[in-house]
């Protein structure tokens, strides 16, 4: 049998155009990939080059030869990568959320259901990105906020989440019980970037506001902190770090700045996730 190498060989051979150029991508010498060719041409029965006092070249049958042996590389890597990916299936669990919020709490959720498998969350902005990727199976599950009519379908509410801003005690809105977005307008907030559906419901509903996204929930953090400047948090937020000190939380009345979560899968995948919704929390 034909050793891989022997092909790669050759197909970086026919790529670059010479033998010291393929030794060189190769990272050979190029003695080394003589003799690699030598042992190709003696295992097929038959010589791939044209071989002159002053150069070594693919002769119209090597040329075939490589580009064949292409063929027979990029359907060895489709193979290796199919296997692969089937193997990290059986041991990953990997879904898409509207919000970062779900994910922290389906977290222990799957950790008792799915104790051999490890969830690995995507955090999108959009429920249409999260349908497509469910409708072609490359998430097994997502959390809308809506289940989706339908029998092609399963879904649970479990969660709901309201967003509140955060404000120093000097704010001149710091004493007010509840807010709306349109009393934050014109203001410069500090967010973090990744919070999903958030994100662009805040720039559509908040008028003339300024965003200073962060990629860390660290940094973001840090930011709040040292600075006066406002930011959004929730009392789910708050179970995992709650407001800096000297900070006021507000909640927001808008009908929009309350989110109810559902856990949805196609249906062809409810049997084989049923631990999971029936160990989901109540909203």
């Amino acid at each position: 049998m034909i050793e891989t190498y022997l092909l790669r060989d050759l197909a970086e051979i026919d790529r670059c155009g010479s033998f010291t150029a393929a030794a060189k991508a190769l990272f050979v010498s190029q003695p080394a990939l003589s003799r690699a060719m030598q042992k190709l041409e003696s295992q097929l029965g038959v010589e791939l080059f044209e071989r002159g006092s002053a150069r070594t070249a693919l002769g119209p049958l090597g040329r075939l030869a490589a580009e064949h042996a292409r063929v027979v590389l990029a359907a060895m890597d489709g193979f290796e990568a199919a296997v692969r990916e089937a193997d990290r299936a059986r041991r990953v669990l990997r879904y898409g959320s509207i919000a970062p919020a779900p994910v922290w709490t389906l977290g222990p959720v799957f950790a008792q259901t799915i104790p051999g498998r490890e969830a690995e969350a995507d955090v999108r902005e959009t429920e249409e990105e999260l349908l497509a990727a469910l409708g072609e199976g490359r998430i097994e599950a997502a959390v809308l906020l809506r289940t989706p009519p339908g029998p092609a379908w399963r879904g649970r509410a479990f969660l709901r989440e309201r967003l509140g801003v955060m404000l120093p005690p000097v704010h001149p809105l710091a004493r007010r019980k509840t807010l709306r977005f349109a009393d934050l307008a014109g203001e410069t907030f500090v967010v973090f970037g990744a919070i999903g559906f958030w994100m662009p419901l805040c720039r559509a509903k908040i008028p003339r506001a300024t965003f200073l996204e962060q990629g860390t929930l660290d940094a973001t953090r840090r930011i709040v902190a040292n600075s006066d400047l406002p930011a959004f948090h929730t009392a789910v937020a708050a179970s995992r770090a709650p407001a800096p000190e000297g900070r006021v939380v507000i909640p927001l009345r808008d009908p929009e700045a309350t989110a109810t979560y559902h856990f949805v899968c196609r249906a062809d995948r409810a049997d084989a996730l049923a631990p999971v919704f029936d160990a989901l929390p109540a909203p």
